[in-house]
């Protein structure tokens, strides 16, 4: 029986965008288990349409709408065409399973209550700069009542923070100054550079949707608080960032230069630190970061539509290694700036919705919490190992599943399979083997699935004495028939 390692800081895990349950009159607006975006959407319109922002002052804790926040999801989320999560039950267990906690309820606990794991939700679809306060009056009241209760004065906080999550403690470390009373920031798959995936969903419909999602998604604060802060939209023969132009539709240009303003404030924060010793010495951020999958980089204007592609931006240009990401990140985005060449950084092949439950990244982050001491060399690296997953968010009724791999080995695999879990019933995994096309190209086609969400491996095999790629993961979801 292993025994488990006495945890004398305070873990905090916020989830990403979706990522936590959203209520209204006691009942789930948005994470009814088993159920996706798709099917709330076309079976509860009212329910979607009542997630609309009708404004969002952010100086506001609350809009007097009655949404609340209550809970982290546990399944599958899908928003075709911008972000996909599979839950965060494995990151929480990677804490119960190794180290004494005592577990509380960050918002609900009575005064007199210590614990030191709590789950941070939030109301996703508001300004990022409101939840960050939240965090710091939060965490101001329950570390000190940790530090009295467990006499343990100099008790720290450790934040596992995926993807939006992590721009939330940014700003509550760098802008609000929690960094005094954090020891370290884990990021998996944060935008700190913003995501393609926003700007073209801000701009285009999603094709495959008869029931328009996007004017909920438009709607919202933290959807402008993704948009890529380089020059990544080419118009002409020229690269330029969302706020140097007003001419890609749907985006409202005030909106998006308070976005801008909202990173800009990280920026400056992360700035007038450099020189702080106490701040270089006792606090790290470490950065875990999505690649070999492909990933949108930049997109284009093309007789007034924004065209989203994989070709790198022109700032990128000589820096092909920057081609790919975690499918919604690209990878140069997943790198704060000022870690732009830091050892910190820790690369896996895998896909953003999964980059917080990925088995080896788990177990480095729970090394380096256990130690409390930080290596300069990341235990994860870009290794010639990988495999690279391209599959669509969503399929329509009959039509075909088809799934492209990349597999980058030495030596070289013997087959690849795909393990297709349904994620919204019991019904048992499906196993499909691949057909290899070229060297490192293989091929699978699923003539016909029923409809749900579905979790799906990529597995490599090979010999006994073969290192093969670690296995990668993603999401997809097949629809009912509308009529």
């Amino acid at each position: 029986m292993t025994t488990k390692i006495l945890m004398k800081d305070m873990v905090i895990i916020l989830p990403g965008i979706l990522g936590s349950v959203l209520q209204k009159d006691g009942k789930d607006l948005w994470g009814i288990s088993g159920q996706s975006f798709w099917n709330l959407a076309t079976r509860a319109k009212e329910t979607i349409k009542s997630l609309e922002l009708g404004f969002d002052d952010p100086t506001l804790d609350d809009l007097g709408d009655g949404i609340r926040a209550t809970r982290l999801i546990e399944d599958v989320s899908i928003i075709p065409g911008l972000v996909k999560i599979d839950g965060y039950t494995q990151t929480t267990r990677m804490i119960t399973d190794n180290f004494q906690v005592t577990i509380g309820d960050i918002y609900n606990d009575p005064e007199e209550k210590t614990a030191n794991l709590y789950h941070f939700p939030y109301d996703w679809r508001r300004d990022n700069r409101v939840h960050a306060r939240k965090l710091k009056i939060l965490i101001d009241k329950r570390l000190k009542c940790w530090r009295e209760a467990s006499g343990v004065p100099d008790a720290k906080v450790i934040l596992l923070a995926h993807s939006m999550g992590g721009l939330i403690s940014r700003y509550y470390l760098e802008v609000l100054g929690g960094w005094h009373d954090a020891r370290a920031l884990f990021t998996f798959g944060t935008p700190h550079r913003g995501s393609i995936n926003g700007l073209n969903f801000l701009a285009n419909d999603y094709k495959k949707l008869t029931f328009d999602l996007t004017n909920v998604m438009r709607s919202l604060t933290s959807v402008y608080q993704l948009l890529p802060l380089y020059p990544a939209i080419k118009i002409g023969s020229e690269f330029v960032r969302v706020t140097e132009t007003d001419q890609v539709p749907n985006v409202n240009a005030a909106r998006a230069h308070d976005a801008r303003a909202f990173h800009d404030e990280i920026y400056d924060a992360v700035e007038s630190h450099k020189n702080d010793d106490e701040y270089k010495n006792n606090f790290i951020t470490v950065p875990v970061i999505g690649i070999k999958q492909p990933t949108l980089q930049s997109a284009e204007l093309v007789e007034g539509k924004l065209v989203a592609s994989q070709v790198l931006p022109q700032v990128l240009a000589k820096q092909p290694d920057f081609v790919d990401g975690d499918g919604t990140v690209p990878k140069i985005s997943a790198i704060p700036n000022e870690l732009s060449n830091s050892f910190n950084n820790r690369f896996i092949a895998e896909a953003h919705g999964a980059l917080q439950n990925q088995e080896q990244i788990l177990q480095s982050v729970k090394e380096a919490i256990s130690t409390t001491q930080f290596a300069n060399a990341a235990d994860i690296r870009d290794v010639q190992n990988t495999i690279g997953l391209a599959v669509d968010d969503l399929y329509l009724p009959d039509e075909p599943i088809i799934l492209e791999a990349t597999v980058v080995s030495q030596p070289d695999i013997v087959g690849l399979k795909a393990v297709v879990v349904p994620a919204s019933s019991d019904e048992p995994p499906l196993t499909f083997s691949f057909d290899q096309s070229q060297a490192q190209q293989w091929m699978l086609t699923i003539p016909q699935l029923p409809a749900g969400l579905y979790r799906v491996a990529i597995i490599a095999e090979g010999t006994e004495t073969q290192t093969l790629p670690p296995p990668v993961h993603n999401l997809f979801e097949v629809i009912d028939r509308v009529d």
